[in-house]
């Protein structure tokens, strides 16, 4: 369990002296005694590759070096004979590294004794798991002596940002596992669009292009998969995979593979029937374009916030030249009316999680892009059917702003805001060509920041008009 190791002593060099305090995802249970598939909580993976449900970690940092300290499941006849083999503390010290291991039962009782005179704790102090074990462990563990008091002299450090800031740089064996992961993923979406016919149902596309992926090694997806034909490529997280295919229409299939807990994120759009018409060939053109474009500017020398502003710009180019749009470029840049047919980032990071740990900003400002960042580049382009009519507002909008009061307030209450910073506002009708209606477009590949020109893991999915006709025909 080299990589977790490497993690550790990661950590341990941020660290100099203290504790880390971990805990393991639970099994959860669908409904009786039937379980969901259990995946192990990702920042505790990363820190133990621990694969086992109910778990905790104590990593005792000392003059930068790390001892792990685990807390398991028992070996239990009857249980494994239910629910499948456990490693047991024997298998924690053997084969995961811990320096001790002991019963999950005994964490309230012995952790005390292991943090005893380390007054720097690290912990997700937001997690139900610190309520429930760490806050009263830390008291006992290391008490103020003050009479009739019953609180900490220890000082607690937030766990989460150190992390975060670790796992944004990737190290080549997990470069390795998100290839891995990629190359899977391309199969499976090409498996998609070579079996995709006339009267097929989303979910036996989705059966087929899963087969795949699990056929060759992966061990979960990494999300739900979207398979959305027709106007439900205009729905952004469209997950119920039901309706029959639009037999002259495009199908948006978002879905990726998991290898060793490390996720792909790949889209790709390709037309059911094989050939792109006139206008779907248009959108998609623009598509791509603003995809490339993005590609190009994952260096070293460009921020997350740099990357989006190009697409933005090149995807509102294209929604005036398709007549999307009442106005200029300037003005759908300036008023947000892009949003209408593009209102996601651009790009995201990529990781143990499909959504990443890490934040684009450092020290509030944009963070340029370093070598061993991966993040997806996903522009698209959604014309909504039952918006024939489309009322733009005459209001200069930010979107920083809205972006934090999003992120602040949750999306319910930050859109009724918006409506209604918006109700008064000037506004111009502006009718949407009839013949693009319904057309939903994403293109999406998983690209690593280098020092030289980026590097697209998943190209190996078609993408160009020739190549996407070529499997699909």
């Amino acid at each position: 369990m080299e990589l977790s190791k490497l993690n550790r002593d990661n950590i341990a060099k941020k660290i100099g002296n203290g504790a880390v305090l971990l805990h393991g995802g639970n099994t959860v249970y669908r409904n009786n005694d039937v379980a969901y598939d259990f995946r192990q909580d990702s920042n505790f993976h990363y820190l133990t590759e621990w694969p086992e449900p109910s778990a905790h970690a104590i990593i005792i940092v000392q003059d930068n070096k790390a001892a792990l300290y685990l807390f398991v499941q028992g070996r239990n006849e009857e249980m494994e004979t239910w629910e499948g083999k456990r490693l047991g503390p024997e298998g924690a010290k053997q084969q995961f590294g811990a320096e001790e291991a002991f019963l999950y039962e005994e964490y309230e009782s012995l952790a005390p004794k292991l943090l005893s005179g380390i007054e720097d704790i690290y912990c997700d102090y937001t997690n139900a798991a610190f309520e429930k074990y760490d806050k009263k462990l830390i008291n006992t563990a290391i008490p103020y002596d003050q009479r009739g008091s019953s609180f900490s002299k220890a000082t607690l450090n937030s766990l989460s940002p150190l992390l975060s800031e670790l796992r944004l740089i990737k190290n080549p064996e997990e470069l390795e596992n998100l290839k891995r992961a990629c190359d899977i993923t391309v199969e499976g979406h090409k498996s998609a669009m070579e079996i995709t016919k006339k009267d097929m149902y989303e979910y036996q596309i989705e059966a087929e292009m899963e087969k795949t992926f699990y056929d060759l090694g992966a061990e979960r997806l990494g999300y739900p998969s979207i398979v959305a034909s027709g106007d439900n490529a205009c729905i952004l997280h469209y997950s119920t995979n039901r309706e029959k295919v639009d037999n002259n229409g495009l199908i948006l299939i978002d879905a990726a593979a998991e290898f060793k807990m490390y996720s792909s994120d790949v889209t790709r759009t390709f037309p059911v029937n094989g050939k792109f018409t006139k206008v779907q060939q248009d959108v998609y053109t623009e598509v791509l374009k603003a995809q490339e474009i993005g590609i190009k500017n994952v260096t070293t020398k460009k921020t997350m916030s740099d990357i989006h502003t190009s697409t933005v710009a090149s995807i509102s180019q294209s929604l005036v030249d398709l007549g999307l749009v009442p106005m200029g470029v300037e003005e759908t840049i300036s008023m947000m009316h892009y949003f209408e047919f593009f209102m996601h980032g651009t790009g995201h990071w990529l990781g143990l999680d499909v959504h990443d740990a890490g934040t684009t900003e450092e020290k509030n400002k944009p963070r340029k892009l370093k070598p061993g960042m991966v993040t997806t580049i996903e522009p698209g382009i959604y014309i909504r059917p039952n918006k024939p009519e489309i009322e733009f507002k005459l209001l200069e909008r930010d979107p920083k702003k809205i972006r934090e009061r999003r992120k602040s307030l949750g999306m319910e209450k930050a859109t009724k805001l918006e409506s209604e910073e918006m109700k008064d506002a000037k506004s111009i009708k502006h009718k949407i060509p009839k013949d693009l209606l319904g057309i939903g477009i994403r293109i999406e590949d998983d690209i690593v920041c280098t020092e030289n020109d980026p590097i697209n893991l998943t190209i190996g999915a078609p993408k160009t008009i020739d190549d996407v006709e070529a499997i699909c025909s």
